[in-house]
């Protein structure tokens, strides 16, 4: 029997603001990974969440996830799972990939452009951005008796 995957989510215990990859690398140190989102559950799931903590701004705020095209440019993949994006919330127009330099994925909530809790692709080594980490999956495998 395989378990039902739960996820957990985290902010640091010192919330900070990093580029992704340094997002990457502070989840690693802690046995997380950056946040995947797999379904439209998920992604409420998630919102949910980042609305419960004081890093959530009603006028504008941003959060890096853990997908980014920097193997494939166009093809998105989860960077703690290797597996391919397939579910997507993209902001209209997105993603872009602005002047070349756009592969990684962030969560933003900014109303004044009708951007809300939806994902756009924006520069990896971007700093000064909040980040959600999460548990790492599990799969369980469970004898029973």
């Amino acid at each position: 029997f395989i378990g039902e995957q739960k996820k957990t989510f985290s902010n640091p215990n010192r919330p900070f603001q990093a580029n992704w990859f340094k997002a990457v690398e502070f989840c690693h140190s802690i046995g997380m990974q950056l946040a995947t989102v797999d379904s439209r559950a998920e992604s409420e799931s998630l919102i949910s969440f980042i609305k419960s903590t004081d890093k959530f701004n009603e006028q504008a705020c941003a959060f890096w996830l853990g997908g980014s095209d920097l193997s494939e440019e166009g093809t998105f993949s989860w960077q703690g799972t290797g597996k391919l994006v397939t579910y997507t919330n993209w902001s209209p127009g997105e993603p872009n990939n602005t002047n070349g330099t756009e592969d990684c994925i962030q969560l933003v909530y900014i109303p004044r452009f009708e951007q809300r809790w939806t994902w756009n692709d924006n520069a990896c080594k971007r700093g000064y951005m909040y980040f959600v980490c999460e548990s790492l999956p599990q799969n369980c495998i469970q004898e029973f008796k």
